[in-house]
């Protein structure tokens, strides 16, 4: 499954027209400069996986399956925001995220949308909560998408993703990668929904395979 291109897909169109659907009657509008302090985000200097090249890619899946969505405008803003704060190796990343989300909606957006979006922003600690909600399912398997990409394209982003962890020691970040994709390999199916279960599911589990293997060589 291929994402959709992403020559425009981060721009400021795509994100303004979303933001304003969710705006409240008589909000101001301030979707150029939410876009702005996204952007810029995302083009820090610590990230090499969690980057605005991720927002593209789960933007491009979303797109894929957004014609399932319950509400499709809560998924997107979710999937805009849910790494917008990130500093290495820190656990608070994704309620950090959700409160600035929090904040700059505050006001301006339903509370009802808010609270949804804050949860599918939670769904990516990917600890088994916050999974109430039906498009749940689609936020923790847009998120975790890569697993399911060629082989090429995972170890590329794992090597972004070892690149953001260099405080570690190889044999204490290859541990704690091992521990959290053995917890992924465990379930019955690596994807929550059957349209990325049915899309990924052999590549992912493939890939970990192979990487498992490619980390036993290194150490």
């Amino acid at each position: 499954m291929t994402p959709a291109p992403t020559a425009a897909i981060s721009g400021p169109d795509r994100f303004q027209k979303l933001w304003r659907r969710c705006l409240i009657d008589g909000a101001n509008d301030d979707s150029a400069k939410i876009h702005r302090l996204l952007v810029d985000a995302y083009r820090e200097p610590q990230r090499h996986y969690h980057s605005l090249a991720h927002i593209e890619q789960c933007i491009g899946m979303f797109d894929a399956c957004k014609s399932l969505a319950t509400n499709p405008d809560a998924l997107e803003l979710a999937v805009w925001f849910h790494d917008v704060i990130f500093e290495p190796d820190q656990a608070d990343n994704e309620r950090r995220s959700a409160d600035l989300y929090l904040q700059l909606s505050d006001g301006v957006q339903a509370d009802e949308l808010r609270g949804l979006v804050e949860r599918l922003i939670m769904a990516t600690l990917h600890d088994g909560n916050s999974l109430q909600d039906p498009d749940t399912v689609y936020m923790v398997d847009i998120d975790l998408s890569s697993f399911g990409l060629s082989w090429e394209e995972f170890l590329r982003d794992s090597e972004n993703l070892r690149r953001e962890s260099a405080s570690l020691s190889d044999a204490e970040y290859f541990r704690r990668k091992k521990e959290f994709q053995n917890c992924l390999l465990d379930k019955e199916r690596f994807y929550l929904s059957d349209f990325f279960a049915e899309r990924l599911e052999n590549q992912a589990r493939s890939n970990l395979s192979r990487y498992f293997e490619f980390v036993d060589q290194q150490l």
